[in-house]
């Protein structure tokens, strides 16, 4: 699909604006995007981003003399990553989860992604899901002492990550 303001690059951005119950879809490639945010709706995301770190409790962990988590990958130190509002790249998600999980669950309500799946992926997604909401079935069950629907809960939960380990 080709981006619908230059119509000249592919798009790779959708915004989705909802106002009065009514949905509208944007594609723009990059460039237009990132015009579109910036003056359109005034928004710069690395800034947003900086700004999701600066209303946490980050700023209280860096103490002089305290050394910063620095990425072995990419180089970036989590001062970097608050200043800037980017990850230098897919390793900095586990070198800095701490840090991170804060600002994930204020944008999106949860640090595990909920939404869509690709086809290919979808039975895998599928019996994680069934495995977590079992263990929160066992937990409960336990909680509560009936141990025998627990063994139960117990026991499937082993059957699906069986399968989920042939799949790998």
């Amino acid at each position: 699909m080709s981006c619908e303001k230059c119509g000249k690059n592919e798009a790779t951005v959708k915004f989705v604006q909802i106002e009065n119950n009514k949905r509208t879809e944007l594609h723009l490639c990059q460039e237009c995007a990132m015009g579109y945010t910036n003056v359109a709706i005034g928004l710069d995301l690395p800034d947003f981003l900086s700004s999701m770190f600066k209303q946490g409790s980050l700023t209280e962990k860096f103490e002089p003399g305290r050394p910063l988590k620095v990425c072995s990958t990419c180089g970036r130190t989590i001062k970097e990553v608050q200043k800037s509002g980017r990850l230098g790249c897919s390793y900095c998600y586990d070198v800095f989860k701490d840090e991170l999980n804060p600002v994930l669950r204020k944008l999106h309500g949860s640090i595990s992604h909920t939404g869509k799946v690709p086809a290919r992926a979808y039975p895998r997604a599928r019996a994680s899901r069934q495995i977590e909401e079992m263990r929160k079935k066992l937990e409960e069950c336990v909680r509560v002492e009936d141990y025998e629907q627990a063994a139960t809960f117990r026991d499937e939960i082993r059957e699906l990550e069986k399968e989920l380990a042939k799949g790998d």
